[in-house]
């Protein structure tokens, strides 16, 4: 029982950290999949040259909430090094707006990817960048789990990988799978074209 409070409270700590370096001690991608609470994350799979940081996007402002006809609202979420998401909810429906340093915003347009089914992410973004001194992000992992079948059917759970140069896009959907977040990383380490 103890084990559990104190993983608990270990996975609370990580998911409302801002911003993390190191790899032990941080939320990983096992933690997008959202494994159960009780379930050890996986160990972290280092690249040479690569460094990552993970933000949250539960718990965000809400910078615009409307509730007339659709409930609708914005919340902004800070990242690393300037940069930030805008994640919007409507209609059961969410999507997300990459904000580059300086204010710049670039929609990822999530209902094309999804069809148009409702949608949510997952409360974790993962930031990819070269290793050096300074972080500034190239890519960025995110899940997003979608409504590909009617209810009591559950959600696909898949991980986004998005270029963020030179204008943020999804360039990757990888279904879920043994090696879905290793697919998700090698994706946004090495980005081919926005989909």
């Amino acid at each position: 029982m103890i084990r559990i409070i104190a993983l608990g409270a270990a996975t609370l700590l990580a998911a409302c950290s801002s911003e993390e370096s190191g790899a032990a001690d941080q939320a990983t991608p096992e933690t997008m999949a959202e494994a159960p609470a009780h379930a050890l994350p996986a160990p972290e799979n280092d690249v040479p040259g690569r460094a990552f940081r993970h933000t949250s996007l539960a718990g965000c402002e809400v910078v615009r909430e409307e509730h007339e006809e659709m409930p609708f609202v914005e919340t902004l979420c800070p990242g690393p090094a300037g940069w930030a998401l805008r994640v919007t909810d409507s209609d059961a429906r969410q999507n997300l707006v990459v904000v580059v340093p300086g204010g710049r915003e670039a929609s990822l347009e999530l209902s094309r990817i999804g069809g148009g089914g409702f949608s949510s992410l997952g409360e974790t973004a993962e930031w990819r960048g070269p290793a050096g001194p300074d972080f500034a992000p190239d890519s960025l992992i995110v899940r997003y789990r979608v409504a590909e079948s009617p209810p009591p059917e559950p959600e696909t759970a898949y991980l986004l990988a998005v270029d963020l140069a030179p204008r943020p896009c999804v360039v990757s959907r990888v279904a879920p799978g043994p090696a879905q977040n290793e697919v998700a990383r090698a994706r946004a380490d090495d980005p081919g074209a926005c989909l």
